[in-house]
């Protein structure tokens, strides 16, 4: 008891008992907390603001399209539908944009590709993604042109960073947010309750993103993190209404400001930025801009990647009060409020979780 007071003085207002903790306040665990939140539910969320987080260097961008075969993108008709209106109630809450709707100009490499994109425009499910005619004109530009572009729709671009800041700062506000690192040793768990430093909850979510390859309870799972590295670049004169996109994107901000990104890396999982990471973006941007940049900024991330695509939610084997809300990838700002609204439906009723996400499909080992 005597360390249970110490503890509450440290951290003001924080209760003794929640309906559930969150582990990590990046995407993930933003999203889950606002959804579990609208349920009315009282959640802990525990972050030290410290840890790298892919989510604030990320682009945000969001795409129902895959461009290599010009395929839909995995459940985009569940998710794309869902991304608006969600966005609009983070918005509402934080008094904030968040949510910057804008198009693709998906510029081709050859005739194939162009061929590839124009067939698919005549298939049905493809007409609200693909743009059969698109009216943009990009002839004053200084982009090369040389097989012709197509358009895609319901894209654009989420300010993670603005979302993360601003929703920490409303858990600070609500006295949810416990600001130190996740000690494991401090864990102590039920099949039915969890207890953290005298604090306790029906349940814990982990949300750590790559963090988790160190969780003593999930790093059996195939997490494989990525490296990614982005630019912010000046283009002065540019002035262009689409993000445009040849195997990478260059996304404008305003103020001829532009996001452009991404690399992919195995290997160096370093949050350093390369300068093969640097060339790498330098030749790119060169395939189709044929005029002068500068370099703002240059960062690196390392993305929370799964081996099969596919994310990782649900409840450890053994332990059914970890749960696990993760895995999310490169399409985070698309997939994850519609998987956390579904999570939390499954939690609420402690229904079954789809198999193609839920972490039950891959087996621990003894």
């Amino acid at each position: 008891m005597k360390n249970l007071t110490i503890l509450l003085k440290k951290i003001g207002n924080i209760k003794s008992h929640y309906d559930y903790i969150i582990v990590g306040q990046g995407l993930a665990g933003t999203i889950l907390h606002f959804h579990l939140l609208e349920r009315s539910k009282q959640v802990l969320v525990i972050d030290n603001n410290q840890e790298k987080n892919s989510s604030l260097v990320a682009a945000g961008m969001y795409n129902p399209i895959v461009f290599k075969r010009v395929t839909k993108g995995w459940n985009v008709d569940k998710y794309s539908p869902y991304l608006g209106p969600f966005y609009e109630k983070m918005e509402k809450l934080l008094s904030t944009q968040l949510d910057f709707p804008i198009n693709i100009l998906r510029f081709f490499k050859n005739l194939e590709q162009q061929n590839d994109f124009f067939s698919k425009t005549e298939e049905d499910g493809f007409s609200q993604y693909l743009v059969s005619q698109s009216s943009a004109k990009v002839d004053h530009l200084p982009v090369k042109n040389e097989v012709g572009f197509g358009e895609i729709t319901k894209t654009g671009w989420v300010n993670t960073v603005t979302l993360l800041t601003k929703y920490r700062d409303f858990l600070i506000k609500e006295n949810q947010l416990l600001n130190e690192k996740f000690d494991f040793d401090q864990l102590v768990f039920t099949d039915y309750k969890v207890s953290y430093k005298g604090i306790s909850a029906e349940k814990i979510f982990f949300c750590e993103g790559t963090q988790m390859t160190q969780n003593p309870y999930f790093n059996y799972l195939p997490l494989v993190p990525t490296k990614g590295e982005l630019f912010t670049i000046k283009v002065p004169g540019l002035e262009v209404d689409k993000i445009l996109n040849k195997g990478f994107f260059c996304l404008p901000l305003g103020n001829e400001l532009f996001r452009v990104g991404a690399t992919y890396n195995w290997k160096d999982l370093t949050y350093d930025t390369t300068e093969a990471g640097k060339n790498e973006l330098l030749e790119k941007l060169e395939s189709i801009l044929t005029c002068e940049f500068e370099i703002i900024d240059h960062q690196a991330g390392i993305r929370p990647t799964v081996r099969d695509r596919r994310p990782l939610v649900g409840f450890h084997p053994d332990f059914p009060s970890l749960g696990l809300f993760n895995g999310l990838g490169t399409k985070g700002v698309l997939i994850a409020p519609w998987l956390a609204n579904h999570f939390c439906d499954a939690i609420e009723s402690n229904s079954n979780l789809d198999r193609e996400y839920d972490l039950q499909r891959v087996k621990k080992r003894k």
